[in-house]
């Protein structure tokens, strides 16, 4: 009766192990230090493309920061304006509006940095 054997082996991680390392320099001598220059290099470039993503992230908030801040002087300005020109229920209706809407949009930004930090179990408290 013939016997079939059969072997498998894979590994977990960016690099094989040591034994498939010297495996692969058996059938190409400088297999190994391929492999490793390889990774080097996609490591190099994973961590580039994450510094760039992160730089982005940064400078689309900080613009997004100064809009609003300029936003909120204009309309604080106008604000202002209607002041001087006598109509106090305008004023107050633009001026209360974007005291408002600064003081909600600092208040969201905190209650989703906090659930973002502490997410809830999925079913339960």
């Amino acid at each position: 009766m013939p016997v079939e054997v059969g072997r498998s082996s894979f590994w977990q991680g960016p690099l094989p192990p040591p034994a498939v390392l010297e495996g692969f320099a058996r059938l190409v001598p400088d297999s190994p230090e391929r492999i490793f220059r390889q990774w080097q290099l996609e490591a190099d470039h994973r961590r580039t493309y994450e510094r760039q993503a992160l730089e982005a992230a940064i400078r689309q908030d900080v613009r997004g920061q100064i809009s609003a801040l300029l936003f909120a002087l204009a309309a604080l300005s106008v604000a202002a304006f209607a002041l001087w020109l006598g109509q106090p229920w305008v004023a107050g209706t633009i001026g209360g509006g974007t005291i408002a809407s600064v003081v909600g949009a600092f208040l969201y930004q905190r209650v989703a940095a906090k659930a973002k930090s502490h997410p809830q179990s999925p079913g339960g408290r």
